[in-house]
């Protein structure tokens, strides 16, 4: 489990969810794009919730290993995360802000 860390607080989810959830985050502000996602999560009980995140150019969102408090209960996200995939896909190409096209990392030398 991972704790996606958004609007100052933790969202529990699994490994997955998270890394999907970021990657999509990523992708969008890559391309200067905006969506809401309802993510499966974990309430403060144990029990599975929705939480709805608005991610895009502006998120500061990120994912930390879960601590061990008996939350880590399984939380059925295979369809979302394929679904956040396709999003991903969709949204446009992974385009790391500092990416130069014409510099291949070849040109680079290194003492």
């Amino acid at each position: 489990m991972k704790d996606i860390q958004y609007a100052g607080r933790a969202i529990r989810t699994s490994d997955d969810a998270a890394d999907a959830v970021i990657h999509y985050a990523a992708v969008l502000g890559a391309n200067r794009k905006t969506d809401t996602l309802d993510v499966p999560t974990v309430d403060e009980q144990g029990l599975p919730v929705v939480e709805t995140l608005l991610i895009g150019p502006s998120s500061q969102i990120t994912l930390s290993p879960a601590p061990d408090d008996g939350r880590g209960v399984d939380v059925d996200d295979s369809a979302f995360v394929e679904h956040v995939h396709r999003l991903a896909d969709i949204a446009g190409p992974v385009r790391p802000v500092h990416e130069d096209p014409d510099v291949r990392p070849e040109d680079y030398y290194f003492d």
